[in-house]
């Protein structure tokens, strides 16, 4: 089969799991080669500057403001889960994991912005996220982090017309009001010292979970679905309360703890990182107990944690994200 329609056809197969539009998921498709022992479907291939980029990126966008006072896993995590990013996921987005950028397909762009960048320099959002271009007509906002140079997009992106590449309108409300700043701030760079420390395989486990963050498969009976929005609308986890996520840890050794009545199985997020067409080549799983899985890669381990959390663990937090 000749290059390009392969390419196609391992698309096709990506976006079986990610709802991509066909196009952009082959688009994402690596060069194959016939020592792999498998297809490459483009989920982990990318540049060190963009894996860098998702690693750190997990750590605001997988902790909510909502994570009860029991499950915070240390008193350090308090300006993440206040940071607002997690936000991004509580939206009916899809993430498109690209060799060179990290896509985000939405109808609200824009709006979407509130979550990741502020109008100066602050606690919120991602620190070093910058404005760079508007493609087309709204087609794409581009935004690039200064840390690490990685481009992050927003695409418009509507499930129910899918051909539309570009809103019917753009007015770019919070994109003119975004920070311009070329240099890193005082409070972005406190954010940026605060974060731990990922070692390199670590990392890999990290990006590979942002990238398959809205992943599914109704037919294999499984769902990442933001960790927190079953997409299996059929199976109730009976965890009950409100829904939160949780990320924690250092070096080799990371925690990841959510709840809520619309959460996923912790079975459902190993398999995804595991799985045999999409899964993180090398790693591994282990069942430590009902709700409790341990992902490996190599010398990094992700510990997979789901928990119920009663309505009165709402009250641990101040309205401002702080602890009470």
């Amino acid at each position: 089969m000749r290059g390009n329609a392969r390419r196609r056809q391992l698309g096709i197969q990506r976006s079986a799991y990610t709802e991509e539009p066909h196009a952009l998921a082959a688009r994402a498709i690596p060069r194959q080669s016939q020592a792999d022992s498998r297809a490459r479907l483009g989920f982990d291939e990318c540049t060190d500057a963009q894996r860098q980029f998702r690693a750190f990126l997990a750590i605001f966008l997988l902790n909510s403001p909502s994570v009860p006072q029991r499950f915070l896993l240390d008193d350090k995590a308090g300006s993440f889960v206040s940071s607002g990013v997690s936000r991004l996921l509580s939206k009916p987005v899809l993430i498109s994991a690209q060799y060179n950028d990290l896509s985000i397909l939405t109808v609200m762009g824009d709006h979407l912005l509130q979550c990741l960048a502020d109008q100066e320099d602050s606690t919120h959002g991602i620190p070093g996220l910058r404005p760079v271009t508007v493609e087309g007509d709204g087609e794409a906002l581009v935004l690039q982090h200064l840390p690490t140079g990685a481009l992050l997009r927003f695409r418009y992106f509507d499930y129910f017309n899918p051909r539309q590449r570009t809103p019917p309108w753009f007015i770019p409300t919070h994109w003119d009001r975004m920070q311009r700043s070329p240099t890193i701030g005082t409070q972005e760079r406190g954010m940026i010292e605060a974060a731990p420390p990922i070692h390199e395989d670590a990392k890999v486990l990290l990006a590979g979970l942002v990238a398959r963050i809205t992943c599914w498969s109704g037919g294999e009976g499984w769902a990442v679905s933001r960790l927190v929005h079953d997409d299996l609308a059929d199976r109730e986890q009976g965890k009950g309360g409100w829904t939160f996520s949780h990320l924690w840890g250092g070096d080799t050794d990371w925690v990841l703890r959510w709840g809520g009545f619309s959460a996923v199985p912790v079975a459902d997020v190993a398999r995804a990182l595991t799985h045999e067409a999409i899964g993180i080549a090398g790693a591994t799983a282990r069942t430590i107990a009902d709700d409790i899985v341990e992902v490996r890669l190599r010398n990094a381990k992700l510990r997979l944690e789901l928990h119920r959390a009663a309505i009165s663990d709402l009250f641990d937090w101040e309205p401002d994200g702080t602890r009470s």
